[in-house]
Formats: C-alpha cells, sequence, structure tokens
C-alpha cells in the first residue's frame, strides 16, 4: 500500500519536472528534488513533535554540532539526515534501471501534476505550522 502511494508520488513528481521547460534536461535529478524537499519537511515536522512534546527533548542526541554557527548545523543535518538518504533511495527504486519507464506505464492514471501538487503544498502547511512548534 505504501509502496504504491510512493510509486504514484514519483511518477507524478516525474511528469511535474518532465514538463518543466526550465528544467527539461535534468529532471530526473528536479523530480527525484522536489519529492525529497516535500518528504524532509513531513519528516521534520513529525521529529519537532515526537521531541518537543511527546518525549520532552530526549531525540536531541541526534542534533549533529558540526559547525559554531547554528544555522550550518540545521543545513547540514537536514543534508545528513534528510536529502541525502532520500534521494539515493528515490535513485535505487525510481531511476535505476530505468525503472520509471515501467512505474510511468503501470501507473498512467497518476502521470498528471494534481497528486504531487497537493502533497507539496500540504508539506508547505506542515512547514509554516512546524514554526510555531518550536520551544
Amino acid at each position: 500500500m505504501i509502496k504504491r502511494i510512493y510509486y504514484k508520488l514519483m511518477v507524478s513528481t516525474i511528469n511535474t519536472a518532465q514538463k518543466s521547460s526550465v528544467y527539461y534536461d535534468i529532471w530526473k535529478y528536479t523530480s527525484s528534488l522536489y519529492f525529497t524537499i516535500a518528504t524532509s519537511i513531513y519528516i521534520l515536522f513529525m521529529y519537532l513533535v515526537i521531541n518537543n512534546y511527546l518525549l520532552d527533548h530526549q531525540l536531541d542526541f541526534l542534533k549533529l554540532k558540526i559547525s559554531t554557527i547554528g544555522k550550518y548545523n540545521f543545513i547540514l543535518n537536514m543534508a545528513i539526515f534528510f536529502f541525502i538518504p532520500i534521494m539515493s533511495i528515490n535513485y535505487l527504486l525510481i531511476f535505476k534501471g530505468n525503472k520509471y519507464k515501467y512505474l510511468i506505464k503501470e501507473y498512467k492514471e497518476s502521470y498528471n501534476k494534481k497528486l504531487f501538487v497537493w502533497y507539496f503544498m500540504i508539506a508547505l502547511v506542515f512547514m509554516c505550522g512546524s514554526l510555531f512548534l518550536k520551544k
């Protein structure tokens, strides 16, 4: 079930990236990046809720202190925990061996921009909501 939803979202994301006139030559990278950004927002929101309200900051050990500047630490933590793993999984599950061609044929009904736009817009709402969750 979750795998099916993931494939439908990725097919919709591939369509969004392929139809973009700006990124038509690097659509594989941009489609994976679009999905990664939205999924990272969801995971970050869940982390903030769990860490701040359910476990009373017991997950703070996951925050790596790489730089002395706080905003760089946040960006590097996002890259290490979210962007790199999600982009790698997308490559292995979708783009390795041109599996996306089969998925586009299999999930033809999802080959539109609607599903991904909803997924991304809801992620933006969660991102705005997470600004108010920080203590």
